[in-house]
């Protein structure tokens, strides 16, 4: 019988997941007007859309990358995800950020989860690299990233997912962008993460750790 809860509390989490991968868009773009208490936090100015839940700051422009107006969410505050693109010559870099509860699955599980969602959205998909992933001076945070190639609308096409466990929190990176701009967008990608890698979510009790 505890056999059995697990595997349905399982096929649950998978569930919640997958819903921030699938989803049609269910909010508006608006514009934050919560007051920014830290006049020290970075990245924190008017236009920034924040998710109340987690305290997750959202700045309208990062690193180079533009805020897109479709955010994905659920009633709960549970799910959230909210997208960044940057333009490089005549193509396009392109962000999704997922803050998602899932505190019973690490980063790892995480990930697998998502993954056949991920591949099936592309041709001859193929994996590059798949393990632990390093954030660079944040050791607090376990991560678990996959590398891909595949084929979208027939252009060759690199994409990534990476899994982010904060312990109640989970956050999800997922990167797309085609093939021939790969050096520049991994840079473009590296320089996003090191912007938004000091936040940290707030726990269920409204306490966040600080990097």
């Amino acid at each position: 019988m505890l056999k059995k809860m697990n595997i349905v509390g399982l096929a649950s989490i998978a569930a919640l997941a997958l819903t921030m991968t699938s989803s049609p868009a269910a909010a508006e773009c608006v514009i934050g007007s919560a007051p920014l208490f830290d006049p020290f936090a970075p990245y924190k100015e008017p236009g920034a859309i924040i998710h109340k839940e987690s305290g997750f700051i959202f700045p309208a422009t990062i690193a180079g990358f533009r805020r897109q107006c479709e955010m994905t969410t659920d009633f709960s505050g549970n799910n959230f995800e909210i997208g960044y693109v940057r333009d490089f010559d005549d193509d396009e870099i392109e962000i999704k950020i997922g803050i998602i509860h899932l505190e019973e699955l690490n980063a790892e599980d995480h990930y697998k989860i998502v993954k056949p969602d991920m591949l099936s959205r592309y041709s001859n998909a193929a994996s590059l690299s798949e393990g632990d992933y390093f954030v660079s001076g944040r050791p607090d945070i376990a991560a678990y990233q996959g590398i891909f190639d595949g084929d979208k609308d027939g252009v060759p096409w690199h994409f990534s997912v990476t899994a982010l466990d904060y312990g109640y929190w989970d956050a999800r990176l997922t990167a797309s962008y085609p093939q021939e701009i790969d050096s520049a967008a991994q840079e473009a990608i590296m320089e996003l993460i090191t912007a938004f890698q000091w936040q940290t979510p707030t726990s269920e009790n409204g306490e966040g750790v600080a990097p």
